[in-house]
């Protein structure tokens, strides 16, 4: 289902970023960046919702937050009442940064690893990293698993927007150092650290099975302690071991009855 993301992000990843037209382009979109006014809309309802007061007191920093996201990919906008001119999918990775970051201080948890699967153009790191303060939260590391071609459009992005310590992960690293008969050094060489946090957007549910069970037996068994994930395509299942999930309905009424939010 990736062919044409991938082949489309590689068509594209080596010309200059100001020239870049992803975030509009069909070849794109039907995987990402397809959040429509409606739907942006529903997300801006629950941030005012229940982060309330968050929004109110941060709202032109959030605001100047969609500006810089919308820089680069000719970004389609809509205006939003009582916020701004934006990409819908700005709302959706608000919330969900808000969301995660909320659990997270829950948690107590105020240095923290991250681990993300699936990271888009890099929308839901930058999100993150750029709230994450006002939670008196400290990210040491952040890193992102995903295919090649995508993982080359997120260090780009991001780099462009300043990020220089964010991880890009191979999971075939990973499954080759467990199926050798490798030494502890070797596994020390991936350099995760053992308590991270787990953040997906829709994407850990999507890939296929075959794919989650190694995620799921190479990354998340040994390296994760807590996460949150938006959850669709099929039912959530234990999909990780020893950990107590919680499953909600996801807010926004464009899904179907499998999009939930999962935290563990």
């Amino acid at each position: 289902m990736y062919n044409e993301y991938t082949n489309y992000i590689a068509s594209f990843i080596n010309s200059p970023i100001n020239e870049w037209t992803f975030k509009s382009h069909p070849s794109y979109q039907y995987v990402l960046e397809h959040v429509n006014p409606e739907t942006g809309y529903e997300y801006l309802l629950e941030i005012q919702k229940k982060f309330g007061y968050f929004f109110n007191t941060h709202k032109q920093y959030l605001i100047g937050l969609c500006t810089i996201n919308d820089l680069y990919g000719n970004t389609n906008k809509f205006s939003f009442e009582n916020f701004t001119l934006c990409s819908p999918t700005n709302l959706r990775y608000i919330l969900h940064g808000l969301l995660i970051l909320s659990y997270i201080q829950q948690l107590g948890m105020n240095n923290i690893n991250i681990i993300e699967i699936g990271g888009g153009y890099g929308g839901l790191c930058f999100y993150i990293y750029k709230m994450a303060c006002f939670f008196n939260i400290t990210i040491k590391t952040y890193n992102i698993f995903d295919l090649p071609e995508p993982m080359a459009l997120q260090k780009k992005y991001l780099h462009a927007h300043g990020f220089e310590n964010v991880k890009f992960m191979n999971l075939d690293d990973f499954e080759n150092v467990k199926l050798s008969s490798s030494t502890s050094c070797d596994e020390e060489s991936l350099n995760l650290p053992k308590d991270c946090f787990l953040v997906s957007n829709y994407a850990y549910s999507e890939i296929s099975m075959d794919l989650q069970k190694k995620y799921t037996k190479y990354v998340l068994n040994p390296y994760v302690s807590h996460g949150f994930l938006a959850w669709n395509s099929i039912n959530v299942y234990n999909f990780i071991e020893n950990k107590q999930l919680h499953i909600i309905d996801e807010f926004s009424s464009s899904g179907n009855e499998y999009n939930k939010y999962v935290r563990f």
